[in-house]
């Protein structure tokens, strides 16, 4: 199956290269896998390599870019869908996605996900969302939704539609079965 994959991540250059390699080899699998990228359409930080690699890996570019930042928007996008705020452009790739990808990134990419969830969960639509977890960079999160279930704060439910995935492959493998399995 064919999906438009979300993704999310750091809009920032002064970050590790090994986030820039897995933003390229992400973008490469979506792009040769004849999936489409849905992000936040900017030629900044990872979100430049994930979109450059889909785009020369010969995938669609569906970039969500908000008004105020047009000049700054991604020449690999193949599509520009513009939005006045950032609450827009959330739910604007929340509803052109069918699964989504957190690579390395701030609070902007923590708000991303988390919205996400929630709309996932309030309106019941699940869909696949998948965090790489590099170096346990996303491990505070799990104890948090772990601890809001324990508390009676969160459906049980809620936590498995959130994967945890340590490595670039194993998120990718995740990916693949999802495509083969829909």
């Amino acid at each position: 199956m064919v999906m438009n994959i979300a993704v999310y991540c750091s809009a920032r250059t002064n970050i590790a290269p090994e986030c820039f390699n897995d933003a390229r080899e992400l973008g490469e699998w979506i792009g040769s896998n004849g999936h489409t990228l849905v992000y936040g359409g900017l030629e900044m930080g990872l979100m430049d390599a994930v979109a450059s690699a889909t785009r020369l890996a010969g995938g669609k570019v569906v970039g969500v870019v908000p008004w105020n930042r047009k000049e700054r928007q991604h020449p690999a996008n193949t599509t520009n869908l513009y939005v006045t705020t950032l609450h827009e452009r959330k739910q604007m790739m929340e509803e052109q996605a069918d699964a989504f990808v957190a690579l390395d990134g701030g609070y902007g990419t923590l708000d991303e996900v988390m919205s996400a969830l929630a709309s996932m969960s309030f309106f019941d639509e699940p869909k696949p969302l998948f965090l790489l977890n590099r170096d346990g960079l996303y491990d505070p999160l799990g104890q948090m939704l772990r601890e809001m279930v324990t508390r009676g704060l969160m459906f049980p439910e809620v936590l498995p539609r959130v994967s945890f995935c340590p490595t670039l492959p194993h998120l990718l493998n995740s990916l693949s079965d999802m495509s083969v399995n829909v």
